[in-house]
């Protein structure tokens, strides 16, 4: 889902044990109120992952993990490709590995979504379908899959049974509904590029493709998105009526430009770091964490640290509840249970529990 494509948690496994957080700044099954972030305290429940052992515990690189309301969750992992599912215990329960070009196979996903009835959806736009899958004890089964066609980074997530994507559509909106029958409602005007205007007309039309997408986040009645690339935010209820538009504050912007009249680049802050979109996600009923790395140059040097920024977003109104630099990479959350994952030494996932919780 993310453009950085990285997924290494700013501390190591051994220091998420019991986690004390000191503020800078999918639809859960319950309503659940988890706190900011200087009360919030994480305990390691589980790991999921190794360096050696069976093939669906070997990971090679993962890109994503969205867990349902029941506990299951899934891994995607982007090497293989594959998808890796898993009880609320850490038990597998099953894995989707096949590779081709229909439904039901695998080709280069890039998204993962529960469907309000407990069925896996996996968006892979390198087959160009959106697959549904039957999740039991017994395993995973194919059930169906819709058509769906993008390309570069989307965003995607799903609340009942109606499914979002984020990409460039020729009419200049970036949110749009996939029905059964393929695209069903389009919304969301493009957001501004910084720097587009200094490139020719085939650069930009390359640069709004790639770069004005965004990530999403499906609740019962409204659609979130947020900009990989800018400071924009936005909530439309589900048939794309606007509901409130914001910017994030203290924002730095990766500006684009092209270095040989050719080919595009990206310009960043070197002191202080670009914003650069890794993960939305719910954080408990009726607030978001949107979580931003802060590279410094396009390509990280060996051996620099990554900067993880957290904030806490209304979704009522859009307002900044909280902000912090202290939190790890959260791919997704369920009610009181976090998922981050960590690379060193081998990939991996850690399931952590928000500690005092009712």
């Amino acid at each position: 889902m993310t453009p950085s494509g990285r997924r290494a948690p700013a501390v190591g496994a051994a220091a998420l044990l019991t986690v004390v957080l000191y503020a800078c700044g999918g639809d859960a099954p319950a309503p659940t109120t988890l706190p900011l972030f200087d009360a919030l305290q994480l305990d390691t429940v589980l790991e999921v992952g190794a360096a050696e052992g069976a093939e669906w515990e070997t990971f090679g690189g993962i890109w994503e993990v969205q867990a349902g309301p029941d506990g299951r969750f899934a891994v995607l992992d982007l090497e293989v490709p594959a998808v890796r599912v898993f009880s609320a215990a850490g038990e597998h329960i099953g894995s989707v590995s096949q590779e081709g070009t229909e439904g039901g196979t695998l080709d280069g996903p890039t998204g993962l979504a529960w469907s309000a009835a407990g069925e896996l959806l996996v968006w892979d736009p390198g087959n160009s379908w959106v697959h549904r899958f039957r999740v039991a004890d017994a395993g995973v089964s194919f059930v169906d899959a819709r058509r769906a066609f993008a390309f570069g980074e989307t965003g995607f997530c799903s609340t009942g049974d109606r499914v979002f994507l984020s990409y460039w559509s020729f009419d200049n909106l970036v949110v749009h509904e996939i029905g059964e029958e393929g695209l069903a409602n389009s919304f969301g005007e493009i957001p501004a590029i910084a720097g587009v205007e200094t490139l020719g007309p085939e650069l930009q039309e390359i640069a709004i493709e790639e770069l004005t997408p965004s990530g999403l986040l499906c609740s019962s009645n409204a659609v979130l998105d947020v900009s990989f690339f800018g400071p924009q935010m936005r909530r439309h209820d589900l048939d794309g009526t606007l509901l409130w538009s914001r910017e994030l504050a203290d924002f730095n912007r990766i500006e684009i430009y092209t270095p040989d009249g050719m080919g595009l680049g990206r310009s960043f802050d070197q002191d202080e770091g670009s914003h650069l979109l890794e993960s939305v996600a719910a954080w408990g009923d009726g607030v978001a964490l949107v979580q931003h790395t802060m590279p410094r140059r396009e390509f990280p040097e060996p051996g620099e640290v990554e900067v993880v920024e957290s904030r806490l977003i209304r979704l009522e109104d859009g307002e900044e509840l909280d902000r912090t630099r202290e939190l790890p990479p959260i791919l997704s959350v369920q009610g009181t249970r976090l998922y981050a994952v960590e690379d060193l030494p081998y990939p991996h996932v850690i399931v952590l529990e928000v500690a005092g919780i009712q």
